[in-house]
């Protein structure tokens, strides 16, 4: 691959570790990663033209790098203080998860022009993935975690994912449509999307930086690596595959079903115990 660009992609499979990689990034030195840009989210919706929706987003990177150059504030998923959230959901208080996502508008502190921008969507981003390479004006990260710990993430949560929908990247992922719009809701079809996610991003390996969750709780020095850039605060992880929030009475079915029908999933993680740490 080419050096390491400015301008970066941040995606991955939904509660992958994507918010978390997002807060990493941000906390290096002269570096800005914004999550979930809510303003782009309408341009996924409201146009079909694949190559139009690239345009918007190849472009609003110019646009935010301008605003954060002029000092100018820019809405963002951020602690009051102007930290990064490392999970948008509270831990499990009276039988339900909270969302601790606020949005507000904050200014960053840069050390010169040519800064790391990131901005990060999972499913809008990974819908356009081959027309964003296309460009060749990104670096993009992709990342994966265990299948397990992400589908029972899924299943404890009220999100579209959560209900076998992803309907940012349907309009153009037309593999991924055909398995969200069906009425089967089973295990099987979270398995079959979860499996697609990892196809597209092997199928890609060697354009982009596929980098696995639990790799990067060992070694978060990863993102240091990647970039060359060094962080501005020291870094700790502890993995989240163990949460209490998971309903790991559905562990073994999910292992069983990606055993027979997740073949790219097969490609990247095992399905011993021992794996999903």
């Amino acid at each position: 691959m080419t050096d390491f660009k400015k301008d970066v992609i941040l995606t991955g499979i939904p509660r992958g570790g994507t918010t978390l990689s997002a807060a990493l990034l941000d906390n290096l030195k002269n570096a800005v990663c914004l999550s979930e840009p809510r303003w782009q989210s309408p341009w996924f919706k409201n146009f079909k033209d694949v190559n139009k929706v690239t345009e918007f987003v190849m472009n609003d990177y110019k646009n935010i790098r301008n605003k954060i150059r002029d000092n100018k504030p820019i809405k963002d998923i951020r602690n009051k203080d102007g930290t990064p959230l490392t999970n948008y959901y509270s831990e499990r208080r009276k039988g339900r998860r909270f969302n601790v996502r606020k949005h507000g508008a904050f200014t960053f502190e840069i050390e010169n022009e040519n800064f790391l921008l990131a901005m990060k969507h999972n499913e809008h981003y990974t819908g356009i993935l081959p027309q964003l390479l296309e460009t060749g004006v990104f670096s993009i990260i992709a990342i994966v975690r265990h299948p397990v710990p992400t589908i029972l993430s899924w299943k404890s949560l009220n999100l579209y994912i959560s209900n076998g929908r992803m309907p940012y990247a349907e309009p153009f992922w037309k593999e991924l449509r055909e398995i969200t719009c069906s009425s089967d809701k089973s295990l099987l079809t979270f398995v079959k999307i979860y499996d697609l996610f990892c196809q597209r991003y092997l199928s890609f390996s060697n354009e982009i930086h596929l980098l696995k969750y639990e790799k990067i709780i060992k070694n978060p020095q990863v993102f240091e690596e990647l970039t060359g850039l060094t962080y501005k605060n020291k870094v700790e992880l502890s993995s989240r595959n163990q949460s209490k929030n998971y309903n790991f009475a559905l562990a073994e079915d999910i292992k069983n079903l990606i055993t027979i029908h997740a073949p790219n999933a097969l490609k990247l993680y095992q399905m011993d115990d021992e794996s999903i740490s």
